[in-house]
């Protein structure tokens, strides 16, 4: 149970670290639907999606 709750927090921790208000409206609609998941996971296409943001909001911020 443990393992889940640290997974779960991981995953919220990583959608907040993207989200930002400054985000197109239909990627902030994104992310706040995956926060509300009760789950600690994400299907392939979900982690992707995650991925490419994480990835353009660290380019965005090394610039």
């Amino acid at each position: 149970m443990e393992s889940l709750c640290d997974a779960y927090g991981g995953l919220r921790l990583r959608i907040s670290r993207v989200y930002s208000g400054g985000l197109e409206e239909s990627v902030q609609k994104f992310l706040e639907s995956l926060g509300k998941l009760k789950r600690a996971y994400l299907p392939q296409l979900e982690e992707k999606v995650l991925r490419v943001l994480e990835l353009e909001i660290h380019r965005a911020n090394a610039c």
